[in-house]
């Protein structure tokens, strides 16, 4: 099985009209709003390196952190790209760019209410989940589907990640691999 290392940096927030309080474009973190207490809310990408297969099953792309405190912030949603990188050894490099949605909860009412929740935009158009010709591995051009956030606190695998409020909270991003099979 080829080896491929996954990289990301943070980029392109769209959403609210005061952008003043995102800080670490560019980067692997970014943080956000004005803290409510000490600690302010913040996103984080960890790549890491995989054996993957083409049709095979589903790896681990990268791990998202959340980490979730009461901020004062004038708006409630905004989207940000993740900018990936996916180098196969002895291989192509090849960019990705998946968007998140961020809903901001406004700390209110029961506890379950609020957290904060965390989506991706479609990949494509013609599969929501399907990435098209993500990288080339052995001479295959293969597809990237996103599975899913697998959460390290309830360890169930969700389209929508939950994040619950005043803590750090992890997620693997699970996806897999198929062929490219032309033109949908």
């Amino acid at each position: 099985m080829p080896e491929i290392s996954i990289s990301g940096v943070w980029q392109n927030v769209k959403g609210p009209s005061d952008l003043s309080s995102f800080r670490g474009l560019g980067t692997s973190r970014i943080t956000w709003g004005q803290p409510a207490e000490t600690d302010t809310s913040s996103y984080e990408f960890e790549g890491g390196t995989n054996n993957v297969d083409v049709d095979g099953t589903a790896w681990v792309l990268g791990t998202f952190t959340h980490y979730n405190y009461p901020i004062i912030a004038p708006f409630e949603r905004f989207t940000v790209d993740l900018y990936i990188t996916a180098t196969v050894a002895n291989g192509p490099t090849r960019d990705l760019t998946i968007t998140f949605d961020h809903y901001e909860s406004p700390n209110r009412g029961p506890e379950a209410a609020q957290a904060d929740e965390v989506t991706v935009q479609p990949l494509s158009i013609d599969d929501k989940w399907r990435a098209l010709r993500f990288v080339k591995i052995e001479g295959v051009e293969s597809d990237m589907i996103f599975e899913g956030f697998y959460s390290h606190d309830t360890q169930v695998l969700n389209q929508k990640y939950r994040s619950p409020e005043n803590k750090s909270n992890m997620a693997d991003l699970h996806v897999r691999l198929a062929r490219y099979n032309g033109p949908r």
